[in-house]
């Protein structure tokens, strides 16, 4: 199983939000920056998240979005299979495979894909924070150090 990019960018989107200061709200042309990620990708995945209650949105002229506490506690399985509309890992039907009606490979590999769903729930989205300075740094949330331009 290929994650698509939207996946991805979901996932991305809900570090930043998670590594951001509670009392900030975030701006999609924030994300956007600090991601690298288009504005249009960006809104289609923080529309859903707000419509799935995972983040907080605030409209107009200085609104935007937070994560809700209860999301750091979502589990990445859940998120992936949500994100995720083809998680078929063979194709027996696209053309017909003459093996299908007594072939055990696709039980096999909707087992390991039931398997690998659940190891990713063993994981929160708190657990991708474990150096939230770094994170912070990276996704230009730190304060950067003044420079000295007197030397």
């Amino acid at each position: 199983m290929q994650l698509t990019k939207q996946t991805d960018y979901a996932i991305r989107v809900l570090i930043y939000l998670a590594t951001a200061p509670r009392s900030k709200l975030c701006t999609v042309a924030q994300l956007a920056s600090a991601l690298d990620i288009s504005s249009n990708n960006l809104a289609k995945i923080v529309n859903r998240f707000a419509a799935q209650g995972l983040i907080t949105t605030v409209r107009g002229r200085h609104g935007g979005m937070m994560i809700n506490t209860d999301t750091l506690d979502y589990r990445m399985g859940d998120l992936v299979v949500s994100f995720e509309t083809d998680t078929e890992l063979a194709r027996c039907e696209q053309p017909l495979c003459i093996l299908s009606t007594q072939c055990r490979w696709r039980q096999i590999l909707a087992a390991s894909l039931h398997h690998m769903i659940e190891y990713m729930n063993q994981y929160r989205l708190r657990d991708l924070l474990h150096d939230s300075d770094w994170l912070e740094q990276v996704l230009q949330l730190a304060p950067q150090p003044p420079s000295d331009s007197l030397q």
